[in-house]
């Protein structure tokens, strides 16, 4: 199903919040928000509340979405590499009083981070308007090892994040794993599951970069990345393939380490950092190479996972119990699946750069499975959970709009409306 075959309605007007913004950053939260809103915005009133990252003006408006600023953005990171609570404190803090003022019929809240659903929550207790929160991650227990030393912070934020799962209206999961790890009941099981996509199609007729690569990762350059474990199978594997070459594309506090990590090891000539790309070229360097490598420790989706697979390579993850990455492969298939050591990386990368065969056979299976994650698709599912979001508030919680809306679900409305165009 395409937008194409929409669903039956009026038009929506929906907001979006998220702090972090295409293209400011690129991370899988906001990519899915911008592919999402795109699409959406071809039939809805779509709006973006996020940090003002496009400058003074408290609001502009661009792709046909009018985006809301709160106030000018702040630094996501500390300087341990670490999101800071500062940013997230401050962003939920502004969202009630930008959507106290927003006349919309649904709210979506990226809930990673999640204090922003706090704010989200206060924001709309006036106006009744539904929240759909779409979750990415949850840490659950993971907030012990994340916090070691900071036990009562630690143990705050694991209640926040539990408790913020019944704020919502309806819960979105953007994978099985997340939603497994939300765990279940009434307030805290996501409703439903609602992948990340590709735009399988465009990523597959661009031309390859002129900067060739054996193996590529694209990521933030952070610790729970392990990227230092795939530079030590470049390492082990420079004997039996001296030209080998791999790229890491992104930034982050990590990279000094990792760069001087790479000169240990003896890696000039074989591993570059490219840091940041634009958005418009990482296709055509993922086209340029033969192998995409992600050691993530943990991973609530893994978009750049399926990009490559779209592009055309055979990715190798690593198995992790907080990385949902594994899932989105068929071991041995359009993929593999490595154990998270230096020797496990390096048999599985030399497997198939010793292999065209099989590496190529492996890429014709990774198309196949990239195209079933298509953005459109995933736009119509959203759209009908939001239609549900709203059908389900109590009359007088809602708009004229979303009163529009609950009405064209009864039976006799929809009988009388059949055929008709959804504006």
């Amino acid at each position: 199903m395409t937008l194409e075959t929409p669903t039956a309605g009026p038009p929506l007007r929906i907001a979006f919040v998220s702090d972090a913004l295409v293209p400011f950053s690129s991370g899988g939260a906001e990519r899915r928000v911008h592919e999402l809103a795109i699409r959406l915005a071809r039939r809805h009133d779509v709006h973006v509340v996020s940090w003002g990252f496009w400058g003074p003006e408290p609001t502009t408006a661009r792709d046909g979405m009018t985006f809301h600023g709160v106030g000018r953005p702040r630094p996501f990171y500390g300087a341990d590499g670490r999101r800071t609570l500062r940013e997230a404190v401050e962003f939920a803090a502004r969202l009630p009083i930008v959507l106290g003022r927003l006349d919309v019929d649904v709210v979506d809240v990226s809930a990673t981070p999640y204090l922003p659903l706090y704010g989200a929550w206060l924001g709309t207790r006036r106006s009744g308007t539904p929240i759909v929160a779409t979750w990415h991650e949850f840490w659950g227990e993971h907030w012990r090892e994340y916090l070691p030393h900071r036990r009562l912070v630690g143990r705050a934020a694991r209640a926040g994040e539990s408790w913020a799962r019944s704020l919502a209206d309806l819960r979105v999961a953007v994978s099985p794993f997340t939603a497994a790890r939300m765990g279940r009941g009434r307030h805290r099981a996501a409703n439903a599951i609602v992948g990340n996509g590709v735009d399988a199609a465009s990523m597959g007729r661009v031309r390859p970069d002129a900067e060739r690569s054996d193996i590529i990762f694209v990521g933030r350059l952070i610790d729970e990345k392990r990227i230092h474990l795939l530079l030590g199978a470049v390492a082990a594997l420079v004997g039996p393939f001296p030209a080998i070459r791999c790229l890491i594309v992104g930034d982050g506090p990590e990279h000094k380490h990792l760069a001087s990590l790479a000169k240990e090891l003896g890696l000039d000539g074989h591993v570059d950092f490219l840091g940041r790309v634009e958005d418009e070229r990482l296709p055509a360097l993922l086209r340029g190479s033969k192998v995409f490598v992600l050691p993530s420790a943990r991973e609530g989706y893994a978009i750049t996972v399926v990009e490559a697979m779209a592009c055309g390579l055979a990715p190798v993850v690593a198995r992790s119990p907080l990385s949902a990455a594994p899932d989105l492969i068929d071991d041995g298939v359009d993929g593999v699946i490595s154990e998270p050591t230096v020797p496990g990386f390096a048999a599985a990368i030399g497997e198939l750069l010793g292999d065209p065969g099989r590496r190529r056979r492996m890429a014709t299976a990774a198309r196949r499975s990239a195209s079933k994650h298509d953005w459109a698709e995933r736009a119509v599912a959203m759209e009908r959970i939001y239609r549900e979001a709203i059908a389900a508030r109590p009359a007088g919680s809602r708009s004229r709009a979303a009163r529009f809306v609950a009405d064209d679900a009864r039976p006799e409305v929809a009988a009388a409306t059949a055929g008709e165009p959804p504006w």
